[in-house]
């Protein structure tokens, strides 16, 4: 058996990214070697392997001049810039993410927004806020970090910032907390890509998008062996969806809203999620008919109580499986399904797959757990 020799060249060695492509290149019997330092042109010149996946930006890097072997194949989990050898592209999906995070904010009653972006992510972002009626929103480079402290005093408060990813929620996150911006009563910080190294690195915990880089990792490999058989570059592009909820952490609030009834309720219900709660027992503890508990989510939420609900509970068993061994039974009890089936009829429906296929994506390193 041949054995295929592939390079991995990532600056940032985003764990779940790099464990994708390691499972891959287990399961198909690769040797890959994983570049980590050095001049990268040298690193290029000396390869003579058989491809190459890379998420290096930098320009004329990717070029025939700088590869031994002028047919190397190249997978890119960024758009290249100016002349490089042909390569498909394999990205988390940026257009999802931006517009993933403009309605997740807006859903939780902010009215004030920033992006700390440089990609079609940040710029998505603002398209969608400006789509349901937002006038304005507020945007600074990664390119010019010098100027985020003041940018962030200059925000209007209460705030929800995305960054472009993790590490630049991370910088904001450090920067409000020099310059004693409250998080998250002032500003609301969401990142991209649900590194959990980084988000619980600092005392206050990040809330990101997962943009399930496992499954990116996965992909780039598993494109790049479609092109060492013979397959033509995907000049398309291949784009990796994000989770369709993103993970609730301290640097987030699920509701923002003037109303202290409606955050009274929202809170209560997250207290008692394993518990059956009834919208009429909801309305009757805080001195609402049905109609004006109704009323009142529909004025606040533009949704239902029993939508928010079903949201919050989803939340919760989503935390549940990507932190706790718990069997799928014990997380649908925890999170206040009915039933078991009840669970996965619903986790199904928002998701797009199983909670156990769920689980899987999101926690790679675990064995697979039986779903009864």
């Amino acid at each position: 058996m041949v054995i295929k020799r592939v390079m991995l060249m990532v600056e940032w060695q985003t764990g779940q990214l790099v464990q994708g492509v390691v499972s891959y290149a287990h399961s198909h019997n690769w040797h890959l070697v994983l570049w980590h330092a050095g001049d990268v042109r040298d690193a290029l010149q000396n390869w003579q392997g058989d491809g190459i996946i890379a998420s290096l930006p930098y320009p004329n890097l990717f070029t025939r001049e700088n590869l031994t072997d002028t047919d190397m194949k190249l997978v890119s989990l960024v758009p290249l810039k100016y002349q490089s050898i042909p390569y498909s592209l394999v990205r988390e999906n940026d257009r999802a993410i931006g517009e993933l995070a403009a309605g997740y904010f807006i859903k939780c009653g902010y009215t004030n927004f920033a992006t700390y972006s440089t990609s079609l992510r940040g710029k998505r972002f603002c398209e969608v806020l400006k789509e349901q009626g937002v006038d304005k929103c507020f945007k600074l480079s990664t390119n010019t970090p010098k100027k985020l402290p003041q940018w962030l005093l200059r925000l209007p408060k209460p705030c929800a910032v995305l960054a472009e990813n993790d590490w630049d929620a991370s910088d904001v996150l450090n920067v409000a907390l020099q310059n004693n911006i409250a998080i998250p009563s002032e500003l609301a910080i969401l990142g991209v890509g649900n590194d959990s190294c980084v988000c619980h690195a600092p005392a206050i915990s990040l809330s990101s998008i997962d943009s399930r880089l496992y499954q990116l990792g996965w992909s780039a490999a598993e494109e790049l062996d479609r092109l060492l058989d013979g397959g033509k570059v995907n000049a398309q592009g291949i784009f990796v969806s994000p989770a369709p909820v993103p993970i609730e952490r301290e640097s987030m609030n699920f509701v923002v809203r003037s109303n202290p009834r409606v955050k009274e309720i929202v809170n209560y219900m997250k207290q008692h999620l394993s518990r059956k709660l009834s919208i009429h027992s909801l309305a009757l503890r805080f001195g609402l008919s049905d109609s004006a508990l109704y009323k009142l989510f529909a004025s606040q939420f533009k949704a239902s109580p029993k939508q928010i609900l079903l949201e919050l509970r989803l939340k919760h068993a989503d935390d549940m499986l990507r932190t706790k061994n718990y069997t799928m039974k014990q997380i649908a009890e925890e999170a206040g399904f009915s039933t078991p089936a009840a669970f996965f009829e619903s986790f199904k429906e928002k998701y797009g797959c199983t909670p156990g296929q769920w689980k899987k994506m999101s926690r790679p390193e675990l064995p697979e757990t039986n779903e009864e």
